[in-house]
């Protein structure tokens, strides 16, 4: 049965700097500092609106409130282009908004979406709104045609080539950046593969970041815009560990693709620094798209 993930992204703390890319964390940080909705939300066709998180900036050299860092008394609606529209409730056990009405928004392939947020940020009123259109539909993984199943770890074939998992796809006519999340499902200090072809690894770094090797994602951008098929190879360096791997391929919209290829490229060649690519309207940052997505299972085996 496939299943639908989200791609969860880390809270934003931002405040942004410009000269010779250092930032002084004391001198002016106050001053400068503009209160900001963070937005942190991924709309898929077939649901309604689940996850979607609204929490606050902080000013640089000021501690984090992190009891309060979630603005769960924010005013949250989301619209679609017929005018329809559903107020988002907050789920203290989540920490999410959430369409949960008895009749909600579902969401739609190829339909645009707003989101209007509000909410006071130290005793200041802000607002901040931000659309997306969705993929139209088309995509999915082409099973039958991908090379998927189980495979040793740096597999080579009879001609010494190495093998590799390879994840075909039917695109999505106009959507031309496609995302690929790799998670170990059996991720341990155990199944972890030592005897890399890549580093020798240190135990206790592999135990701190464990986390960090579970989890892997990569792309393709630039596909063609028109119906076809685009494949997607899984390399060794995305497999950390001797186990079963849940691989979801997503076809965003061109709000988490500017956003993903934009938010660690923020310093500029002269050291002034810049804001990702958001697309919000008013006092927002983060991300607020859409997504088709489709799921397989691969196997890495023991050499």
């Amino acid at each position: 049965m496939k299943k639908v993930y989200l791609i969860c992204l880390g809270i934003f703390i931002t405040q942004f700097a410009c000269g010779e890319g250092v930032v002084d964390l004391t001198k002016h940080a106050q001053d400068t500092y503009e209160p900001k909705i963070v937005i942190q939300g991924v709309l898929f066709p077939g649901q309604p609106a689940r996850r979607i998180k609204i929490s606050r900036n902080f000013p640089l050299a000021t501690p984090i409130d992190y009891d309060n860092i979630v603005l769960k008394d924010a005013g949250v609606v989301l619209r679609g282009e017929d005018g329809d529209s559903r107020t988002l409730t907050f789920n203290f056990g989540s920490g999410y908004f959430a369409d949960v009405g008895n009749n909600p928004l579902m969401i739609d392939y190829g339909k645009t979406y707003t989101i209007e947020v509000s909410a006071i940020i130290d005793g200041q009123q802000v607002s901040a709104q931000a659309t997306t259109t969705v993929p139209v539909s088309g995509f999915r993984i082409l099973e039958n045609e991908s090379t998927l199943g189980s495979m040793k770890y740096a597999e080579h074939d009879e001609n010494d080539e190495l093998k590799l998992f390879n994840v075909k796809i039917d695109r999505s006519p106009g959507t031309d950046f496609y995302g690929m999340s790799i998670s170990a499902l059996d991720a341990d200090v155990s199944t972890f593969i030592w005897d890399n072809d890549y580093f020798e690894p240190d135990t206790q770094d592999v135990i701190d970041d464990l986390d960090d090797w579970q989890y892997q994602f990569q792309w393709i951008q630039d596909t063609p815009l028109v119906a076809g098929v685009s494949n997607i190879e899984i390399y060794p360096f995305f497999t950390w560990f001797y186990s079963d791997y849940r691989v979801v391929v997503y076809a965003f919209d061109k709000n988490y693709k500017d956003f993903l290829i934009t938010h660690d490229q923020v310093q500029e060649i002269d050291g002034n620094f810049h804001e990702p690519e958001f697309h919000f309207e008013g006092e927002g940052i983060g991300v607020f798209g859409s997504a088709i997505a489709d799921t397989v299972q691969i196997t890495v085996l023991p050499r």
